[in-house]
């Protein structure tokens, strides 16, 4: 299962499925760049591509006073970077912890892996892919968890949304746990946030890829991406951990939010089909960590701008955000490298949106 196995990108089909899903989009949306990100991103004045040079030097005077734990904040438009900043010592080469940033990878994943017909179905069950990580005496309805329902938070299983990292991570089996728990909620309609769903996912995928999820994600994401990641948290199995922990540059933090922004294509190869980069970044359920910022897609959060644009973004605790604004051709990442202070749990949506405000539309 090489490179190989990824269908090459069909312009004209591609770009019809596209046009279905989502409206007419500008040109400089709907072209291909000339330059992919792959080996390096090209760094170019912020003028040259609509961006008020003097609206990110705000941002740039405000960021630390906004967001004081903030270490890397950067902006790429029509695909160059036209902003980076580093904060507290970070550099472009330092992998970060992007904590459940990694929910989005994980969410691409199932994406990819659909994509090369590793799953029948977006609706493919617990019970028909992993069976023997149920555990003896668990709720018989467990087993019909689909994809559908753990990519967009809707399992229906029993879990504390506000404490689930401290608990998973205290369990000696993070897949048992979260599979053992009953299902309380509607499945496929009730709304509750689930790093061991996450978990869950990721274990179905390097179930179905045959390979450890790592493997996976280096063959079918990282490497036609070109992405060298830093460390990957393991469960007490061994297992990388699929709702945080994952370790990239800010720089390859871009690199997902452009792939979503190219509607899963990358270097005349298709990744992800179109109708999933779609779905992930839509609406599918109701969300809730953001308040009434956001609401929930396929391990990405649903949004739109100040500017009523709409968006869509990962988000990871302390700060973590790839936030992408399809109508603007723009990708921002806000990144913070260590763990903040309970004083220092500061947004940098507000940096994020004066970053949107400063584009000139296409």
């Amino acid at each position: 299962m090489g490179r190989g196995s990824r269908r090459p990108l069909l312009a004209g089909a591609a770009g019809a499925a596209i046009g279905l899903l989502s409206g007419a989009r500008t040109a400089a949306q709907e072209a291909a760049p000339s330059a992919w990100p792959t080996s390096r991103w090209s760094i170019d004045d912020a003028a040259n591509h609509g961006v008020d040079p003097l609206g990110l030097e705000a941002v740039d005077a405000r960021a630390l006073g906004e967001v004081p734990a903030l270490s890397a904040l950067l902006a790429a438009r029509h695909g160059a970077i036209v902003f980076e900043r580093y904060y507290g010592g970070q550099d472009a080469e330092k992998p970060i912890n992007i904590r459940s940033v990694t929910k989005s990878v994980t969410g691409t994943l199932v994406g990819t892996a659909r994509e090369q017909g590793l799953f029948a179905s977006i609706h493919a069950t617990v019970g028909e892919i992993i069976p023997e990580r149920i555990p003896e005496g668990a709720d018989p309805r467990v087993a019909d968890v689909t994809l559908w329902q753990l990519l967009t938070m809707t399992s229906g299983l029993q879990w504390d949304a506000y404490g689930d990292w401290q608990r998973l991570l205290a369990a000696p089996d993070w897949v048992g746990m979260t599979l053992g728990l009953p299902v309380v909620g509607v499945p496929g309609q009730t709304y509750v946030y689930n790093t061991g769903g996450s978990h869950v996912l990721g274990v179905m995928v390097a179930k179905a890829a045959g390979m450890p999820l790592e493997a996976y994600a280096q063959e079918a994401l990282f490497d036609p991406l070109g992405i060298v990641p830093g460390r990957w948290m393991r469960s007490p199995q061994g297992e990388v951990s699929a709702g945080s922990g994952l370790e990239l540059t800010a720089r390859d933090m871009l690199k997902l939010g452009y792939l979503y922004l190219r509607h899963g294509a990358w270097d005349g190869e298709r990744l992800m089909a179109p109708e999933y980069a779609a779905a992930a970044t839509t609406w599918q359920s109701a969300g809730d960590s953001t308040g009434a910022w956001a609401g929930y897609g396929y391990q990405w959060w649903v949004t739109a701008t100040n500017t009523g644009y709409p968006a869509y973004f990962a988000l990871g605790y302390g700060g973590q955000h790839i936030f992408v604004v399809p109508a603007l051709d723009l990708v921002v990442v806000a990144a913070v490298d260590r763990l903040p202070n309970p004083g220092e749990l500061k947004t940098p949506r507000y940096l994020i949106e004066s970053i949107a405000a400063s584009c000139v539309p296409d």
